[in-house]
């Protein structure tokens, strides 16, 4: 950062992050996969005269040459006139210390994954498939606007998909930070469960229907919340949040932040990408959007604060947490006359970023509910709603939060079932 400076760059941030990563695949109830990984990458973030460069270096050797290449190069760039700066000030971080035991772990991976495959199958499920991640990391960070810092973290991650035919499978997940508290046979029995419980669907009706939605869909539908909030895709056209702080986006019973300190989630870190401290703020209050997600540049184009949200390129959510309410799953369930019970979803799609229009299609277990009960499975519908609609439209949030973390879910997502009204189905083509 120093030799930067000192070379004639405005702005200085350089990250070394170094992470060791181990992962075991299986399939049809039997390990099929496993390899572990490390990296240690050097991020180098420069500006002059508000012009731009970034770029990773693996190799330490190759960090002068590199400063004065990126230092030829930036003389050819276009400034940006909307760039602001970095943050500035010799801040004071939390300590964030990992896992100690996740580093040595190997051997209780497998047992974690026969846990999982185990309970999987003595629910019912013929054939069970998955992912388990484990994961530590050291983040050291200096910036030319006076912040140093460093932290490490940990996560150990599993996804289990279980199948009882061709048509019924159920899918779940758990993501931790700390390794006592990973419970995969609970995930498996949940899978297997919904396997069974989803065999012999029948084809779904399309039209207007309450669902209720399990917190693993729901949290698809805030991963694109928090994303939306960011400062960046309200400037770039990409958000339908656009000209709507302090005013109803939802139902007031949604309230959601983003939890930059949560101790629970496996993306918690004590400083954003420019070293300023991160924290807990408020997006949705009662139905209200109370703040967008900022950098030091976003920020001071609204006339405000950062965040502590701060990507290199835009600003981004840690942790995205909904206040849950009173109700339990079957409590919800009973209060619905005729809708659906949705447990999954994948390749949410947007038709227009701006309105919020978008589809998705549920997948693995979904139950029709009639009359309080559910009603038996069904295959082949597809949600296509706005996200305005979704979030105007809730009439009940469940009690049971859980932390929702895996391919479709890219922002940890902490949030419990949620009852939604009049939701358009459409039919889904295979």
């Amino acid at each position: 950062m120093k030799k930067a400076v000192s070379m004639g760059a405005d702005d200085v941030i350089c990250t070394r992050v170094t992470d060791r990563t181990k992962q075991i695949r299986f399939a049809n109830n039997s390990v099929t996969a496993s390899k572990s990984w490390a990296s240690n990458n050097i991020g180098i973030y420069l500006t002059k005269d508000k012009r731009i460069l970034s770029t990773d270096v693996t190799e330490p050797a190759e960090l002068d040459r590199t400063l004065e290449e990126l230092m030829k190069r930036i003389r050819m760039m276009e400034p940006n006139d909307e760039y602001r700066g970095i943050a500035f000030g010799t801040p004071k971080y939390r300590k964030d210390v990992a896992d100690p035991a996740m580093d040595s772990m190997v051997e209780e991976l497998y047992d974690h994954v026969d846990a999982a495959i185990s309970a999987a199958t003595e629910a019912g499920a013929s054939r069970v498939a998955g992912v388990l991640y484990s994961g530590t990391a050291e983040v050291n960070q200096a910036t030319s606007g006076g912040s140093v810092g460093t932290y490490s973290t940990s996560a150990l991650e599993i996804s289990v998909r279980a199948m009882s035919d061709l048509d019924s499978s159920g899918h779940m997940v758990q993501s931790v930070a700390s390794s006592w508290k990973f419970k995969p046979a609970d995930v498996g029995r949940t899978a297997g469960e919904l396997a069974i419980e989803s065999r012999k669907p029948e084809m779904g009706e399309a039209g207007k229907f309450d669902v209720l939605f399990s917190p693993m869909i729901f949290a698809n539908i805030l991963d694109h919340v928090g994303s939306a909030c960011s400062a960046g895709a309200v400037e770039s056209g990409m958000s339908y949040f656009a000209d709507m702080l302090e005013k109803n986006v939802a139902s007031e019973l949604v309230s959601c932040c983003d939890d930059g300190i949560n101790p629970e989630s496996i993306v918690s870190p004590p400083f954003d990408g420019e070293g300023v401290p991160t924290r807990r703020t408020q997006l949705i209050e009662k139905g209200v959007l109370k703040n967008y997600l900022h950098n030091t540049s976003t920020a001071k184009r609204h006339g405000t604060e950062s965040t502590g949200n701060a990507g290199l390129v835009f600003p981004e959510p840690w942790t995205v947490y909904l206040e849950p309410g009173q109700k339990t799953r079957d409590q919800l369930i009973s209060g619905i006359d005729r809708g659906y019970y949705m447990t999954n979803t994948w390749y949410t799609r947007f038709q227009n970023y701006r309105t919020g229009d978008f589809s998705t299609i549920p997948r693995d277990a979904i139950f029709r509910i009639e009359k309080g009960k559910l009603a038996g499975p069904v295959k082949d519908i597809r949600i296509s709603e706005s996200m305005l609609n979704i979030l105007g439209n809730v009439t009940a949030v469940g009690n049971d939060p859980m932390l929702v973390h895996w391919w479709e879910v890219e922002t940890p997502i902490s949030c419990p079932h949620v009852l939604v009204k009049d939701v358009n189905i459409t039919r889904s083509t295979q």
